[in-house]
């Protein structure tokens, strides 16, 4: 019998949570049980949302509970997922997905509800425009960094 995997609620230090989908924790666990995701340059947009398989510095550990009231603790997956401090207060009410977006299967954050601004095509750059000669980070090719 395949295992049934339930989305997850991922709790932040500051108070604020985010949802991570059944598909994201599928894949999450596929790789090893560990996902960070962390802010540095490049994409379309001033502010590039990397995922990456090590920790990054200043990592904000999520502490994760089931996202539906009939799914209890003791079937939660072993995971350990991070995020950078200077993004927390922008994942505040998001959603963390495993899909095919764009041609391609990744991780992304299809909805970010603290954006004041436009999201990009590809979903991984965030903030304002950076510039005409700033590639997407598809047309770069970005999966995953090792930091």
């Amino acid at each position: 019998m395949a295992k049934e995997w339930k989305p997850l609620r991922a709790q932040l230090p500051g108070g604020g949570h985010f949802l991570v989908t059944a598909a994201a924790v599928q894949m999450i666990s596929a790789f090893g049980g560990e996902l960070h995701c962390y802010e540095d340059a490049g994409g379309c947009r001033k502010r590039g949302l990397h995922f990456s398989l090590t920790r990054p510095k200043r990592a904000l550990p999520c502490t994760l509970a089931p996202a539906d009231e009939g799914f209890d603790d003791a079937g939660l997956p072993d995971l350990d997922l991070s995020i950078s401090a200077s993004i927390e207060t922008l994942l505040a009410d998001a959603e963390l997905d495993f899909a095919r977006h764009t041609g391609r299967e990744r991780f992304l954050w299809r909805k970010l509800p603290a954006l004041r601004t436009p999201s990009c095509t590809c979903l991984r750059s965030v903030g304002a425009p950076a510039g005409k000669r700033s590639l997407c980070l598809d047309d770069t090719g970005v999966t995953f960094r090792d930091l």
